[in-house]
């Protein structure tokens, strides 16, 4: 019976982040939920009351791998840009088998604006923020990248530019790799930054 529970829970979340992905936050009603998941009402009824508590566990879905992945780096033997880049690349890896999943980043903006969901959002977006801006500046304090820039500026562009990537796959008929482009991007920053002093792992 708990398996039951769970895996229909999960199901409803999945359904919920697809219609998203492919219809917008507007699109995402009980009856759009059910339907695309053939499920009744009344029976996702038993797991949320309404959208919104639904929401909240997209959202937590969403950042639920975070901590697993930081502590992954943090185990990871290597110089700073090494951990720099591993991070960027699970995510890459991450958002690349999961597509439908790499779209929440780009509905911040509304998500910030519904009660129910700000808060996970703030403290999910900025957690990303803090913990690459930590790995920037932990490369730079061992001299691996050149000083002069600011980390936290360094971190948002990482992160901007995984969502210029993301984006432009919406509009774009080309579906190149998330992956390659996202890889290629934070190979060629960190050359860009790089002093050489970080065993020439790049």
């Amino acid at each position: 019976m708990t398996e039951s529970f769970i895996s229909t829970k999960d199901r409803i979340i999945s359904t919920a982040i697809d219609i998203i992905s492919e219809s917008g936050l507007s699109n995402l009603t009980t009856k759009t939920i059910s339907m695309k998941a053939n499920l009744s009402e009344p029976l996702l009824y038993r797991f949320y009351g309404d959208v919104n508590e639904l929401l909240v566990d997209v959202v937590e879905y969403y950042f639920r791998f975070d901590k697993s992945i930081r502590k992954t780096i943090q185990a990871k033997e290597g110089s700073c840009v090494d951990k720099i880049r591993a991070y960027v690349e699970d995510y890459a890896i991450y958002y690349e088998n999961y597509y439908s999943l790499s779209t929440l980043m780009l509905q911040y903006e509304e998500l910030l604006h519904n009660p129910a969901t700000r808060e996970l959002i703030v403290e999910g977006a900025s957690s990303r923020k803090a913990y690459v801006t930590e790995l920037f500046q932990n490369a730079i304090d061992a001299g691996e990248l050149v000083q002069g820039y600011d980390a936290g500026m360094m971190a948002d562009c990482v992160h901007g530019y995984i969502r210029a990537v993301c984006l432009k796959r919406r509009f774009s008929s080309e579906r190149g790799s998330i992956k390659k482009e996202i890889i290629d991007f934070i190979v060629d920053m960190l050359k860009l930054l790089s002093t050489g002093k970080d065993g020439g792992a790049l």
